[in-house]
């Protein structure tokens, strides 16, 4: 028989529809695909379910065991493929469950669990890191779950004779079942688009399935485009399968498809979706209509051929997200039949499908009579669509409204006032639970992320809009309850709510950190008079903002150079891209001598900055370092460093200005100054008196075990807890810290803490009077100084605010009215001896190091250096703690994720090895061990020594650790050298993706100084530190090992930092 249509009137199940095919040889076309030299094969529906049956075959040999078990699919293969698999799977008995390999491993698990799905068909050569996470995140169920990963048949074991198979050639057909199922059992499932947290599934009946053949949209384009290009929709997509499987082997039309990648004998992953693809092979194969997403036909419409082309299509149809009005227009004009269609995984396609716009114009529905609509008035102007059930003609797969069977979309449409039967979707909101439908066609769901952004960690946060319609990249606009004075800042503080809220969201869906914009105190969110925000005229109100947003990501890195390389003029050409990157298209005044990073500037508008003077000096191939201006970060400084790289000369530059030794020890005097008058001070603390003690940046890793070893001593009668303001009261960004790091967050109920917020930058500490004078004459005996931003990039002019407040904290100490000066105990740092050259011999003692150049490295160390310096000559009892790198937590595995040992993890997962150095050593400490020593010194009776170095006093070799790293990540190691090359080549051309997978590009420069130099294979003495701590003295019996290295990594996979660690595969087998 040449093509006969199955009865469609649910006489019969749709597995007996399938096999309809088979019983009646139907040869008419359900697939076909062509090639350039105009070859065309098609593929019968009697050959298609001959495939699916030899697929059954394979999947469930001889109909064994239990009926109706979920499969889920989770594959990456050519479409034709694909669907023989879905099918074969119904043939078999089992109910296949399509899920979009985009989804995060987590996602995956759920669905798994949500419908019982044991078996996973997959393909494993395309997904096998996912495979791996998926595997893993099992593994972590506090239930065991069994598993089993089954890899597609190849091409040539489902179709021998692809393209020429008719009734004549050999066929084993699969064993019927001994019962067919109901019309309400279900066929199959699908899932929602993943942002309403996880995925939802959506089980599909078999009347479900077979009503959604007959609606008029799919038959009319059977009619009018009975060969119809679906070749570029995902096959695991609601949208795919009605236009693939159900198109094709139901409603009786051929899906024209993009022809198999992979040969009989082995597997090749398809081609990437592209415009282009889909045109040609929409050709190729002889389609007289095409389904695209929206994304597509904008690419089409700016190619005049393939517009032509478009318009002797009888129907280019779209569905998925809004078509631009003007692109749409312009396409009608041009004589293309631009057709939108309506539907959803729940209900179908629903509208009406006609050779001709309706008289209101291409972009308004009009629905189909087979349908029953109700049309909920919101009093806006909008109306939600919502779907009665109707058994006869329209079962939707979820019934949700609450007052009759049927379905409520949430989607919102206006009425057109002239066409009462005519609707649009409104294309500002679109949706009730406001749905952001983006340029690539996916879906994102944003109030469970706001939910999760509002609750997390930030009660003070006012209000979160989740942004991103129309655009290949979310955003979310933040409310906070205080002012904002630096947004890099911000972003970092409010960046692990985010981070919470991504943790449920896909990877199209996912907020970077540059995607955080906070409002203005002047434009407070728009809220209803119940207190809501109303999201609409909220992003109405910030639309320049967020355009000037979206300009700053996606800046062009061709720009006009200034008018001449003279100082004045670069200074103005640079003062003009700072102001725009700070200010976004508000004025702004930069001040050309003070540091940029003083003003707002942040490190995305580093980043971006260096990406404009490259495109300036483009012409003169100059090779500018990725920490450029950073090294520079001044205007006037910027400005030289650019004439110099322009010009090869540079123009009033004093010599002094640029000798690092000259720099910090000009520093040093400029803070020191007035330090020499004498002060009283005796040698021991009262033995009876408890402490009271100030602690700056008791909200870091290091900060909290501080603090609640403080709490916990009953040599302690009060503490002051000292931090910046920042998003949310102080106690709860200081439980946040504590929750984060395991500690028990019940301690900061008690009664001798006391939270202080203000900026050590300030001659007042930012405290009110009251306040300071209350901490000057409240017997204060010891000051912790912890609080110190880490950034390997910013030299030391960018931490001079840091050093001030140094100096600030010294001042209060000494004006205590206090008999006893305060003890001033500063966290210095390893690398305020990162001038010290380990090829040299010796180690770094504990001792006031008075050669300067024993400083000279990064900022970061120097500054550490000139504190260290000013503290020796405050006449204070005062201790600088040289603290190595602290690694994660003894207990825990905490390790903040922004260090630079987190970051080279990462980065080695992406690049695809480990760095191994022979001749390195590590003597990472854990922060309890920093945290006791420190607190030992400070109850101490006795005057401890002015400097203190604490490292791990059992150090392991560098490829200790990295090897029990590479056997959690399985990850090979490579030579230190190669590793790092590696990591130089990414950066030149490094996107916004690769920043946020491959951390360490932020650091190049470090890895390059540092690792490559030797310099961390610097020794210290530690022997004062042992004679003052104990615990310091147990450590060394304790060397870092697999088992720390396991709670690390557990630890960064709990954030969601690193995923795929440490996997353990499950066996494959048949299902």
């Amino acid at each position: 028989m040449h093509d006969l249509v199955p009865p469609l009137d649910c006489s019969i199940n749709a597995s007996e529809i399938l096999d309809f095919h088979l019983t009646h040889q139907n040869r008419g076309a359900a697939f076909s695909f062509g090639d350039a030299e105009g070859n065309l094969t098609d593929i019968s529906r009697l050959e298609f379910m001959k495939a699916s049956h030899r697929a059954a075959h394979l999947l469930r040999p001889r109909r064994e065991g239990q009926e109706g078990q979920v499969v889920a699919i989770v594959a990456v293969s050519d479409v034709l493929v694909y669907q023989t698999l879905l099918v074969g799977c119904i043939v078999a008995g089992f109910v296949p469950f399509p899920i979009s390999h985009r989804n995060s491993a987590a996602a995956v698990v759920h669905l798994l669990q949500s419908t019982g799905a044991h078996h996973i068909l997959t393909t494993k050569a395309s997904l096998s890191s996912l495979l791996d996470a998926i595997s893993n995140q099992v593994s972590f169920l506090p239930e065991p779950y069994d598993l089993s990963i089954v890899e597609f048949p190849l091409l040539g074991q489902i179709y021998p004779d692809l393209g020429h198979e008719c009734a004549a050639h050999a066929f084993t057909p699969y064993p019927s079942p001994s019962s067919q199922p109901g019309l309400d059992d279900i066929l199959l499932y699908v899932h929602s688009s993943g942002n309403t947290g996880f995925p939802k599934s959506i089980p599909a009946s078999h009347r479900t399935v077979i009503h959604i053949s007959t609606q008029d949209a799919l038959v009319a384009c059977a009619s009018l485009a009975p060969r119809f290009a679906a070749g570029a929709l995902p096959p695991f997509h609601a949208l795919g399968l009605a236009f693939s499987f159900v198109f094709g082997l139901m409603t009786g039309g051929t899906s024209c498809i993009y022809p198999p990648s992979s040969t009989p004998t082995s597997y090749h992953p398809p081609p990437a979706p592209s415009a282009a693809l889909a045109i040609t092979h929409a050709r190729n194969a002889r389609a007289n209509g095409i389904m695209a997403v929206p994304a597509l036909i904008l690419e089409w419409a700016a190619d005049e051929q393939v517009v032509g082309y478009l318009s002797g299509l009888n129907l280019v149809a779209f569905s998925g997200g809004p078509l631009t009005q003007l692109v749409g227009d312009e396409l009608v004009r041009q004589q293309v039949n631009v057709v939108p269609m309506y539907g959803s995984s729940e209900v179908g396609v629903v509208n009406l499908v006609k050779r001709a716009p309706s008289p209101a114009g291409w972009a308004w529905h009009e629905f189909s009579k087979r349908v029953d609509v109700r049309w909920a008035d919101q009093g806006d102007g909008t109306f939600e669509c919502q779907f009665f059930t109707n058994r006869a003609v329209h079962q939707p797969a979820v019934e949700n409204l609450p007052d009759a069977k049927g379905y409520a979309t949430s989607d919102l449409f206006e009425r057109h006032p002239d066409y009462p039967d005519l609707y649009k979707m409104q294309v500002v909101v679109g949706r009730l639970d406001d749905v952001l439908i983006m340029a690539n066609g996916e879906k994102t769901v944003p109030g469970p992320m706001e939910d999760i952004i509002l609750t997390s960690t930030h009660p003070r946060i006012r209000g979160a809009v989740m942004f991103g319609r129309q655009r290949n990249q979310i955003g979310v606009l933040v409310e906070p309850a205080t002012l904002v004075e630096d947004v890099e800042e911000f972003r970092n503080a409010f960046w692990p709510a985010v981070d919470a809220a991504n943790a449920i969201a896909p990877n199209f869906a996912r907020v970077y950190k540059e995607m955080i914009l906070p409002t203005s105190s002047d434009k407070p969110m728009v809220r209803a008079p119940k207190g809501t925000v109303s999201k609409k005229a909220t992003i109405a109100m910030y639309e320049e903002e967020i355009e000037a947003l979206y300009k700053s990501i996606d800046v062009n890195h061709t720009v006009d150079p200034p008018p001449s390389w003279s100082q004045p003029d670069v200074e103005v050409w640079l003062e003009s891209h700072v102001a725009n990157l700070i200010g976004q298209g508000q004025d702004i005044n930069i001040r050309p001598t003070d540091d940029l990073f003083e003003q707002g500037f942040n490190s995305l508008n580093a980043t971006f900055l260096r990406h404009r003077i490259v495109g300036a000096l483009s012409r003169r191939n100059f090779e500018v370092p990725q920490n450029f201006v950073y090294a520079h970060p001044s205007i006037v400084e910027l400005a030289r460093a650019v004439i110099k790289l322009a010009t090869g000369r540079g123009e009033g530059q004093d010599g002094d200005a640029h000798d690092p030794v000259i720099v910090i020890e000009a520093m040093i005097a400029k803070y020191s100054s007035g330090l020499d008058a004498p002060l009283h001070l005796p040698h021991r603390l009262q033995s009876d008196e408890t402490s009271v003690v100030l602690l700056t940046g008791s909200t870091g890793g290091l900060g909290s075990h501080i603090l609640e070893l403080l709490l916990r001593s009953a040599g302690v009668r009060r503490g002051y807890a000292f931090n910046r303001p920042g998003q949310g009261s102080a106690v709860d960004r200081q439980r946040y810290a504590f929750a984060d790091r395991e500690l028990d967050v019940v301690l900061l109920e008690s009664d001798k803490l006391v939270f202080l917020e203000g900026d050590t930058a300030r001659d007042d500490l930012g405290l009110k009077r009251e306040v300071l004078n209350d901490a000057r004459n409240s017997n204060l005996t010891v000051i912790i100084h912890n609080a110190w931003a880490l950034n390997f990039n910013k030299t030391l002019s960018s931490f001079e605010v840091h050093v001030r407040g140094t100096r600030n904290l010294i001042d209060l100490a000494r004006s205590c009215t206090c008999d006893v000066k305060p003890r001033f105990l500063f966290t210095s740092s390893v690398n305020s001896a990162g001038g010290v050259d380990p090829k040299r011999g010796g180690s770094v003692p504990e001792d006031i190091l008075m050669d300067t150049s024993m400083a000279v490295g990064w900022g970061y160390g120097e500054s550490k250096y000139v504190s260290e310096r000013i503290l020796a000559a405050s006449g204070l009892p005062s201790t600088s703690f040289r603290i190595g790198q602290i690694s994660g937590s003894a207990t825990s595995g905490a390790w903040a994720t922004s260090d630079w040992v987190p970051a080279l993890v990462k980065s080695s997962i992406a690049l695809g090895s480990l760095p191994s150095d022979s001749n390195s050593i590590i003597a990472w400490i854990p922060p309890e061990t920093v945290a006791r020593t420190i607190v030992d010194v400070a109850l101490m009776a006795e005057s401890p020594p002015p400097v203190l170095n604490v490292l791990h006093p059992w150090p392991v070799p560098w490829d200790t650790i990295m090897e029990a790293l590479g056997t959690e990540a399985r990850l090979p190691l490579v030579p230190m050298a190669e590793w790092v090359a590696r990591l130089r080549e990414r950066a030149p051309s490094a996107t916004g993706e690769d920043l946020e997978s491959i951390h360490a590009l932020k650091l190049v420069g470090f890895f390059t100084a540092a690792v490559l130099s030797g310099k961390m294979n610097t020794t210290f003495e530690t022997s004062k530190a042992l004679q003052m701590s104990e615990t310091m003295r147990e450590l060394a019996n304790k060397p870092l090992g697999e088992e720390d290295v396991r709670r690390w990594v557990a630890y960064w996979r709990r954030k969601g930092f690193i995923s795929g660690y440490g996997a353990h595969r499950l066996p494959t087998s048949k299902l």
